[in-house]
């Protein structure tokens, strides 16, 4: 009889482990050097269409917050401050840091935090470029500048549109299996269309079967009447 509570509970013991040992562990580190943050709380929340949820929460002290826990999946969630989105953040096993500055917001160190800040990092670069060059062509067109040189720099903007699009491609190509490739698409389809932009079908015609899966992408598709 003794012997068999032993093994019983060796069993349970093991089955408990296993259990545990499939539980994932999320640490984020904060740094704040942005006014209005002290002594606030800043959250975590998913915002769904027809549920919001907040995971976890804490509040500034001294420039620096800190959450942990656990998390079953990889979920694409919001720092919230009051409630109020800030930026978009992984979820996921690992540990992140989060640097809120007054020139840059940034979430790094786990896997989908990095892919999607890399990207975002490209895209306002190539961004900048396009808006100092359609700022040089509105001064050149005020100063009454020749047409040949108005044409170059029309020229230089359509090359920039054309790297932008070639960059945001080339990515979602090498990450449509990542959860990250998901967040890129939100960010690009925000804007209310009333059809599918030309970018956005690209993705969309060369997207795997699982990445149209999604929910948010297959949501999508249905509310714009895409058919590959």
């Amino acid at each position: 009889m003794f012997r068999q509570r032993l093994n019983l509970t060796l069993t349970v013991a093991g089955l408990m482990l296993g259990i545990l040992s499939c539980t994932s562990h999320y640490r984020i580190d904060g740094v704040v050097e942005t006014l209005g943050y002290e002594g606030r709380e800043l959250s975590l929340i998913e915002f769904l269409p027809f549920r919001t949820t907040k995971f976890d929460s804490c509040l500034v002290n001294h420039g620096k917050f800190q959450m942990k826990g656990q998390i079953d999946t990889t979920r694409l969630v919001f720092l919230c401050k009051d409630g109020q989105p800030i930026i978009p953040v992984y979820m996921e096993k690992g540990h992140a840091v989060i640097s809120l500055l007054p020139t840059d917001m940034t979430v790094s160190g786990t896997r989908q935090n990095d892919l999607f800040y890399s990207f975002l990092k490209k895209k306002i670069e190539i961004d900048n470029r396009y808006e100092d060059m359609s700022q040089k062509r509105m001064s050149m067109s005020r100063n009454g500048m020749d047409i040949r040189r108005m044409e170059l720099i029309q020229d230089s903007l359509r090359m920039i549109v054309n790297e932008c699009e070639e960059m945001i491609c080339s990515f979602m190509e090498r990450n449509y299996k990542e959860p990250a490739a998901v967040g890129v698409f939100m960010m690009l389809s925000a804007a209310p269309t009333p059809d599918v932009p030309p970018l956005i079908r690209r993705i969309l015609d060369a997207a795997p079967d699982e990445f149209l899966s999604q929910s948010y992408v297959s949501g999508y598709t249905h509310r714009v009447g895409y058919n590959r």
